[in-house]
C-alpha cells in the first residue's frame, strides 16, 4: 500500500511527552499549541509564568553571547554538548565501591542464583592477521608439562600464562616450562603462579610442617628428597625468558596488566586462601584501571562451572571485578571444563585452560586484540628490539 505522505519523515518510535516537556516547550516555542493536557500556554499557573519570564530573561555566562535561553540555536547548542558529555563512559578511575564479603561466599551455586549476569562470546580466529594500530594477546592456562607444539601456537605481541604449568613447581619443570617459552616468538610473555606451583608459594617452604595438610605434606616430602631447601626457595629463579607477577603489575605498550596467583581453598593446594575475607583482602590489593586482569582462579558464573554444573568460581572476586576494578579483559584458568569466553557486558572473561578433566591438550590458546595508536606501538617495539640487541 504506497504512503499518502511521502514526505513526510518515518519515525522509528513514538514522542512521548511528558507533563515537564509540555512545559519546556512553552517556553521555548513563541507558538505553543496547548498540550495533552488542553491547557493553552496563556493559562499555565501565575508561579510558572514568573519563572518562565525569569528563565528567558537570564543570559549565558559568556559576556560576547546576547543570545537567551530560550534561543533555539542556543539549545540546540547546548543539547549538543550535553549530550556529548553523558555519552562518554565514566572513568574507571572514578569508580569507587565498597566490596564486602557476600553472606553466600562459602556457597557459590546460591551467590550466583542472585547475581548471574553471563552472556557467551565468540572467540576470534586464531588465523586472524595482527593489526598494526592493535596488541595480539595469547592466552593459555593449566599446561601441566603438556606444552603444545611450537609452531602450532598463534604469534602475537603479548603471550600470558594463567598459571599451573608445571604438575608441583620442580624447579626442573620450571627449568623445561621457561626454554619452552623461549622457542616462543612473542615479544613479551606474562606467566603467573597457580595451585600446581608449590615452591613458588612462600608459605610453602617457610612453614612448619606441622600445619601442612595430608596433600601437600606429601608433595613436600618428596620434593625434599630430591631438591635441597635453597633449591626450592630458587625455583622462581628458574624462569628466566617471562615477566612473572604475583600481586604486581607491568606495563606493556601502554596497557596495564596486573597478575595474581590466589584461589579459593582447594584440596591443600599452593596459594590458597579461605573464601570471603582473605580472599578480598587478596582483591582489594588489585588497582583500579587494570586494563588486562590474570588470576589462576575464575570469578563466580564465568568460565568456573565443573562437569557436575556446579559453579565454583570467587564471588569476592567476581564483585571486585564488576563494581571496583572494571578491566577490558579477566584471563584465568583453573576449571579446565570452564574454557572459552563470556563477558557482563563490560568485561570480557576469558578461561584459557588448554587440558580438559581428562588431562588431554585438546583446546587452542585464546586470542584477543587491544586497539593502540599505531605510532605507540612502534615505539615500544622500537625499545624491545634495542634491549634485544643489547641483551645478546
Amino acid at each position: 500500500m504506497a504512503l499518502t505522505r511521502s514526505k513526510e519523515r518515518r519515525r522509528s518510535a513514538p514522542i512521548i511527552i511528558t507533563k515537564n516537556s509540555r512545559e519546556f516547550s512553552q517556553y521555548t516555542h513563541e507558538s505553543a499549541e496547548p498540550g495533552c493536557s488542553g491547557r493553552a500556554e496563556n493559562d499555565c499557573s501565575p508561579l510558572f509564568c514568573q519563572l518562565k519570564d525569569d528563565l528567558v530573561k537570564t543570559k549565558f555566562d559568556d559576556e560576547g553571547s546576547s543570545s537567551p535561553l530560550s534561543d533555539p540555536l542556543h539549545i540546540v547548542q547546548c543539547s549538543k554538548q550535553y549530550r556529548s558529555l553523558t555519552n562518554k563512559p565514566k572513568r574507571r578511575s572514578n569508580v569507587t565501591a565498597e566490596i564486602t564479603p557476600h553472606k553466600y561466599t562459602d556457597d557459590p551455586p546460591i551467590a550466583w542464583e542472585m547475581i548471574k549476569n553471563n552472556r557467551p562470546v565468540k572467540t576470534m580466529k586464531l588465523t586472524t592477521p595482527i593489526r598494526e594500530d592493535a596488541v595480539r594477546f595469547v592466552c593459555m592456562a593449566c599446561l601441566h608439562e603438556l606444552f603444545p607444539d611450537p609452531q602450532s601456537i598463534p604469534p602475537g605481541d603479548i603471550l600470558i600464562v594463567a598459571g599451573d604449568f608445571t604438575m608441583c613447581g620442580r624447579p626442573d619443570e620450571v627449568e623445561i616450562f621457561s626454554n619452552y617459552l623461549d622457542q616462543l616468538p612473542h615479544t613479551w610473555k606474562v606467566v603467573i603462579a597457580g595451585n600446581h606451583e608449590y615452591t613458588f608459594d612462600g608459605r610453602f617452604v617457610k612453614t612448619n610442617e606441622s600445619k601442612f595438610g595430608a596433600k601437600k605434606l606429601a608433595v613436600k616430602r618428596t620434593l625434599s628428597n630430591k631438591f635441597s631447601l635453597h633449591e626450592m626457595k630458587n625455583a622462581k629463579a628458574k624462569l628466566k625468558n617471562a615477566i612473572y607477577l604475583e600481586d604486581s603489575l607491568t606495563e606493556l605498550f601502554g596497557i596495564r596488566i596486573y597478575g595474581t596467583p590466589w584461589l579459593p581453598q582447594y584440596d591443600d593446594m599452593a596459594f590458597n586462601l579461605p573464601r570471603g575475607q582473605p580472599l578480598l583482602d587478596k582483591w582489594n590489593e588489585i588497582p583500579v584501571g587494570v586494563d588486562v586482569l590474570i588470576t589462576h582462579t575464575p570469578p563466580l558464573g564465568h568460565g568456573d562451572m565443573l562437569p557436575t554444573g556446579e559453579h565454583v568460581g570467587c564471588v569476592e572476586l567476581l564483585n571486585s571485578v564488576v563494581k571496583r576494578i572494571r578491566p577490558k579483559y579477566h584471563v584465568f584458568g583453573h576449571i579446565h571444563s570452564g574454557y572459552g569466553c563470556t563477558t557482563n557486558g563490560y568485561t570480557k572473561f576469558v578461561n584459557c585452560s588448554l587440558i580438559d578433566d581428562r588431562s588431554q591438550l585438546v583446546n587452542n590458546p585464546v586470542i584477543f586484540d587491544i586497539y593502540i595508536d599505531e605510532s605507540k606501538k612502534e615505539r615500544w617495539m622500537c625499545k624491545y628490539r634495542r634491549s634485544a640487541k643489547q641483551s645478546a
